[in-house]
């Protein structure tokens, strides 16, 4: 249409080809509005991002739109990265993200990305306080025998700072030490569960006074004396006081002897203390020989002492030959041919 200066009039263009390029013009206007309303899909970044799982997905961080619905959910389900530590953040930007879609073979013609600056994700979590693995700790020991039949008594637990940890349900898993505990300072693992699942474990460390009876001599001995019930006595002590091999209550001293003079007050040890020989040095003894059906026994003496079992020295007294034979009992001796 073309308007020509005058009054009131209006001159209408009769050309048909001007009609013809109008048309066309529109036609392809409104062609170009339709596609980029329907092809692309749009993703708006958040400025901020609460996480609670690992890895993060793209659903979680930005605003996926579009009509095309499979392809949205195929972009929300892509993975962008892992999360951050609890109660850390880590950043995202926009040309991360696109180059996470060119990964996953997803034409950016396709998709529409906002220019956000950064996402900042933040993972949620919670905070296990010493206190609370303390109470942890104690509860498990009113139903642990820690001092597997001693006495003893936890007088600190230690454990090193405070847990960050994932949202959840929090549960914890105490573990003493297996063999027995002959120091004051005693080992704690604790494993701590999130909805049932292992996330963390940490070390606590006991102290604690572990007493266990020690045999204490309570008068002067002199060498190879016997022990008796009157000799010594059971008294509890601090297992650091103690020696490595000193003897304990479940060992049977009584009838044994010591291997030296002992002044009172002296923790019996396992060197300390023998049993005494059931054949002495001079002692006579019968001595038994066996060759098949043959036995010959013969009197003889004791050339050193013996325990039962023990090799030792004898002489023949018949005819004064050195014989070598096993201890069987306090007057017996099998000859060795």
């Amino acid at each position: 249409m073309k308007r020509s200066r005058g009054p009131h009039k209006i001159q209408w263009v009769k050309n048909p080809g001007f009609w013809m390029l109008v048309t066309l013009f529109l036609l392809l206007s409104m062609g170009s509005q339709a596609f980029g309303s329907t092809a692309a899909v749009r993703i708006h970044m958040l400025p901020k991002a609460m996480v609670d799982t690992d890895p993060v997905l793209l659903g979680e961080i930005a605003k996926v739109q579009g009509s095309n619905a499979a392809m949205v959910a195929e972009l929300k389900s892509l993975v962008v990265g892992r999360a951050p530590l609890p109660g850390e953040s880590r950043q995202i930007d926009a040309a991360y993200v696109a180059l996470r879609l060119k990964q996953r073979g997803i034409s950016t013609d396709r998709v529409v990305l906002s220019q956000t600056a950064v996402t900042t994700l933040v993972r949620s979590s919670i905070v296990v306080s010493r206190e609370d693995i303390e109470a942890s700790i104690r509860d498990a020991l009113r139903v642990t025998d820690i001092f597997q039949g001693r006495q003893g008594t936890i007088k600190d637990i230690l454990i090193p700072k405070d847990l960050v940890v994932p949202a959840g349900t929090i549960s914890y898993n105490v573990k003493f030490p297996d063999k027995l505990v002959v120091s004051n300072t005693i080992p704690v693992a604790v494993s701590v569960l999130v909805d049932g699942s292992h996330y963390r474990k940490i070390w606590a460390t006991l102290k604690a006074e572990v007493l266990q009876e020690a045999v204490v001599l309570k008068h002067a001995m002199r060498r190879h004396q016997r022990i008796t019930k009157e000799n010594v006595e059971w008294v509890p002590m601090n297992v650091t006081d103690l020696p490595k091999n000193a003897i304990t209550p479940d060992q049977d001293i009584i009838g044994k002897r010591v291997t030296k003079s002992l002044l009172p007050g002296t923790i019996l040890r396992t060197d300390t203390v023998e049993l005494p020989p059931l054949i002495k040095r001079g002692d006579v003894v019968i001595l038994k020989a066996a060759s098949g059906i043959l036995q010959v026994t013969a009197l003889g003496q004791a050339k050193s002492n013996g325990h039962q079992g023990e090799r030792i020295k004898i002489v023949n007294i018949d005819t004064n030959k050195v014989l070598y034979g096993y201890v069987v009992d306090a007057k017996t001796v099998q000859v060795i041919f």
